[in-house]
């Protein structure tokens, strides 16, 4: 008996988009404004979704660490 393997080549996949980066120490992230479109950064650990109109586009400023609006 005989065995055959079958192997199918696959492409390598491309390389995942860098989604959060530190920058003399503070950790950002960027979104994806629908205006436009581009790219902006944000340094809010409380967002949930990295698909959000910018601040200068009518989106919400981002909640930064000791300025909780919940906490006041």
């Amino acid at each position: 008996m005989t065995t055959t393997a079958i192997l199918k080549l696959q492409p390598a996949p491309e390389p995942l988009a860098v989604k959060f980066f530190d920058a003399g120490g503070t950790v950002f992230h960027r979104h994806t404004c629908s205006n436009g479109p581009h790219a902006w950064d944000c340094s809010s650990p409380y967002c949930t979704s990295l698909q959000a109109d910018c601040p200068d586009h009518g989106g919400d400023e981002p909640v930064k660490i000791g300025r909780e609006p919940w906490k006041r």
